[in-house]
């Protein structure tokens, strides 16, 4: 296999998560002797830039073609000038907000870029009538991407990888939607030929990968997200504060009550705790976080920066002490391994991840010995946790993590492409 045509919507200057397994494994591809040639949108809607990763991009073929997105609209109605990743499932009451949601669930399948799909088939018809490739790859969300390659693979008959991130309709804010019936059978209708119609369902973990075929896909990989041992700093000054730190995305579904109160408990009986106790926060948060923690006390414990570049936040985790991860008590817990673990690996410092002990980030915690992984209300061992980190936060500093870089990952993705 020599050229691959792949359809992303998240892409550089684009700051988030979404755009980095697929910059990465370009990359990869790429140095590997492969062609990845990029479709992605020429002027997209992207709440907060970066623009870091153009010594990975600059060789890479990059197709632009326009996208309409109803962002504008939504921005008026909710008067605000930027929407939060995790908007779907903020609990704001707000008529508007309620309003908002309401009609992204039931008028925009299967998600917001659904006005995209249409004018994309026909710009990359016409791209591969004179430029043949050997492969199509779509990586969702947003899903509407599969739906691109799915006519293009009617039309070409070309080997087709639908790459899901997150999953469709097994994504932890998926049942918090108010749908009308029609709409949530027409989002599973969709969901079901994709997998059928794809001759490879690609995604993030052994979990999901199971569910994918228990969901109709014929036949299903999972390849780890990774990260870049280059990117990191090499000199590293430590903080004088202990520094608990979180990175990406952190809704409500994802914060839990136990964690505050074994942070509460250990206050109580331990002033040089709570004398050097830091909570780094880097990434959007859902609108009452800053509140609860007021009433918790905890406020003046909180640093947090909406937005950090990758490098820059990068740079932040290796002056972390310890590194935070919660999962959100919902469907698709046991096989959420999210892109953050692994940047997490590549700092080498210890985690601290509270979820379902029977998920995949639990499993793959244990045999590397990384840090500790807890049940949602296990507040005993989240209070001994956080004193062994307080006392020694060296656990991870001489340990081998390669194995996860996006570089040795990338060897994964070339033998699937080939086996196609």
């Amino acid at each position: 296999m020599k050229k691959v045509l792949i359809i992303s919507y998240y892409w550089p200057p684009n700051a988030g998560v979404g755009c980095r397994r697929w910059v990465n494994y370009s990359y990869f591809l790429q140095k590997k002797g492969l062609e990845p040639i990029l479709y992605v949108p020429e002027n997209p809607d992207y709440t907060n830039k970066d623009n870091g990763y153009q010594d990975k991009l600059e060789n890479i073929y990059t197709l632009k073609n326009k996208i309409w997105e109803p962002f504008s609209f939504y921005k008026r109605l909710i008067n605000k000038k930027n929407i939060s990743p995790g908007v779907l499932i903020d609990s704001n009451k707000g008529l508007k907000n309620k309003f908002g949601k309401w009609i992204r669930a039931n008028f925009f399948i299967p998600d917001a870029r659904s006005f995209w799909v249409n004018s994309s088939i026909k710009y990359l018809s016409n791209f591969l009538k004179d430029n043949p490739v050997d492969a199509i790859i779509s990586t969702g969300p947003p899903h509407s991407m599969h739906l691109i390659a799915l006519n293009l693979k009617k039309q070409f008959n070309l080997k087709w990888i639908a790459d899901f991130r997150d999953p469709w309709t097994d994504i932890e804010y998926f049942d918090k939607l108010n749908f009308f019936n029609d709409s949530k059978k027409r989002h599973a209708k969709l969901e079901k030929e994709v997998l059928r119609k794809a001759d490879l369902v690609l995604t993030v973990s052994e979990s999901w990968s199971e569910r994918f075929k228990e969901l109709g896909a014929k036949k299903v990989e999972f390849i780890f997200n990774g990260f870049d041992e280059k990117e990191y700093p090499i000199k590293i000054s430590q903080k004088k504060k202990f520094r608990i730190g979180h990175f990406g995305l952190y809704n409500e579904l994802r914060d839990h009550n136990s964690f505050w109160e074994a942070i509460n408990n250990i206050i109580q009986d331990n002033k040089i705790f709570s004398d050097n106790l830091e909570l780094f926060f880097a990434g959007p948060i859902y609108s009452g976080f800053d509140e609860n923690l007021k009433k918790l006390g905890f406020h003046k414990y909180l640093n947090h920066c909406e937005w950090l570049s990758h490098k820059e936040a990068l740079k932040e985790m290796t002056q972390t002490d310890l590194l935070l991860i919660t999962h959100s008590n919902t469907q698709d817990v046991n096989g959420r391994l999210p892109a953050k673990f692994f940047e997490y690996l590549g700092a080498k410092k210890p985690i601290l991840a509270i979820g379902n002990k029977k998920s995949d980030l639990s499993k793959l915690m244990l045999n590397l010995n990384c840090g500790t992984f807890l049940d949602f209300e296990d507040i005993k061992g989240m209070e001994k946790a956080l004193i062994k980190y307080f006392n020694d936060n060296t656990q991870n500093e001489n340990k081998d993590f390669s194995l996860f870089s996006w570089d040795i990952q990338s060897n994964k993705l070339i033998k699937i492409l080939n086996s196609l």
